[in-house]
């Protein structure tokens, strides 16, 4: 859901599955490939594997050290940058486009 790059060796990754979160702490120095790659490559709504060790970061919060990043599948249009708590969608394209509802809103998965 979400990618933040903080310089050229720190990558954060948001992993979102049924309103459960993990972030990815993604180093240059913990992977054992072409980091320069998935740098590259990644964007918001890709589905990614990821292989690595388990972990909390020094804000306490449950991230994965990954030494294998494997994109599954690329995502054709990269999804709208999401906002806590907030619908950042309008209600035409909520009506047109419920895919796109149904993953960027978590209430409106638990209603489903």
């Amino acid at each position: 859901m979400m990618i933040r790059m903080s310089g050229a060796k720190l990558i954060f990754i948001d992993l979102v599955d049924d309103c459960a979160k993990v972030q990815i702490f993604a180093t240059a120095a913990n992977y054992e490939e072409d980091f320069e790659a998935i740098h590259k490559t990644l964007k918001r709504g890709d589905l990614i594997g990821v292989q690595g060790f388990p972990g909390r970061t020094k804000t306490g919060e449950l991230s994965v050290r990954p030494t294998k990043i494997v994109p599954l599948s690329y995502c054709l249009h990269m999804l709208p940058r999401a906002k806590e708590n907030e619908n950042v969608l309008n209600k035409d394209t909520r009506y047109r486009q419920r895919y796109l509802d149904l993953i960027m809103n978590n209430s409106v998965k638990k209603i489903f």
